[in-house]
């Protein structure tokens, strides 16, 4: 096999749902979604990839997610929290939501966008301030 450098696809390809990225694909299993959403990390970057226009960078998904779980009366600084938030991402939650075609993440650009099924995540994650927790709505 030969690679050619100078063919790489351009993000906009790679990051682009089109109608035909579901063709083929079943509907995540309830399972799955419950436990995608059963962490606070992966549900924030989910709702930031759909709240977003284009990609996101990693280092603005670490950094919202440090704003809402920094405590200044724990004695971690925001740069350690920011550094734990990163390796847990790249490590077990960006890989999950990937592996079961929910985000994209590039790992070269340190990007991350949505995926052919991210979008069965919308509904859920907009009504979940409601009284109702999700893993009920789920049943």
């Amino acid at each position: 096999m030969t690679i050619h450098p100078d063919r790489t696809t351009p993000v906009s390809d790679r990051f682009h749902l089109g109608s035909d990225a579901a063709i083929g694909r079943r509907p995540l299993a309830r399972e799955t979604i419950r436990h995608v959403v059963d962490s606070d990390r992966r549900r924030e970057v989910v709702r930031c990839v759909l709240a977003a226009d284009d990609p996101i960078a990693l280092r603005t998904l670490v950094g919202r997610l440090a704003d809402a779980e920094h405590d200044p009366t724990v004695g971690t600084t925001i740069h350690r929290l920011r550094q734990r938030i990163h390796t847990s991402l790249c490590e077990t939650h960006l890989p999950l939501l990937e592996e079961h075609d929910i985000i994209h993440f590039d790992r070269v650009r340190s990007l991350v966008g949505p995926a052919a099924n991210c979008a069965a995540f919308d509904s859920l994650l907009e009504f979940e301030s409601l009284e109702r927790p999700i893993a009920a709505r789920l049943e």
